[in-house]
């Protein structure tokens, strides 16, 4: 069973236990910060649970979501080059061509020559690529607005901050080389 199928107070209820036997196990630690890390796990992974569930009713993973919603919100011509969308999408070069290759396959973009550079291409939203992701793109924000409808705006906001300032100490934590 994954975790997806364990309802929130159990997860929270196990991280506790997990908590209280590391009290024991050592007890000149505090892992206290253990049931941040805890909740932002497993809501990171219900959020692309979701992503993946939302977009899926239109044939759509959650990075083909993401990849024409970015295409889309340029505007026309609704092009970017595959640096920029490895940038944007936060991918590794391999996995954006992937996932141009995939789309590219099922007709939702092309590649085009860029007209400034010759040695490279463009990625361009296709019609049918465009009219996908407009109503994926709605279906997918008013899924978002319902998860979020009962919740206090004024709460959402300092969440928001708080993940934000907690993702900066995180980029600037040291990565061992």
């Amino acid at each position: 069973m994954g975790n997806s199928e364990i309802a929130p107070t159990a997860l929270a209820a196990q991280v506790e236990r997990v908590l209280a036997e590391w009290r024991v196990a050592r007890p000149d630690l505090d892992p206290t910060p253990f049931r941040l890390f805890s909740a932002l796990a497993v809501a990171g992974r219900q959020v692309q649970e979701f992503y993946d569930a939302s977009t899926a009713q239109h044939g759509l993973s959650g990075p083909d979501f993401f990849l024409l919603a970015e295409l889309r919100r340029r505007g026309e011509p609704f092009q970017a080059t595959p640096g920029e969308l490895t940038q944007v999408l936060v991918r590794s070069s391999g996995g954006t061509t992937k996932l141009l290759d995939r789309l590219v396959a099922v007709g939702h973009i092309t590649r085009v020559a860029n007209p400034d550079d010759r040695r490279s291409t463009l990625v361009q939203l296709t019609e049918n690529g465009r009219r996908l992701i407009d109503v994926a793109l709605q279906d997918h924000l008013a899924a978002e607005a319902t998860l979020l409808q009962d919740l206090d705006p004024a709460d959402t906001s300092r969440v928001i901050d708080l993940l934000w300032a907690l993702t900066s100490r995180l980029r600037a934590w040291p990565h061992p080389d």
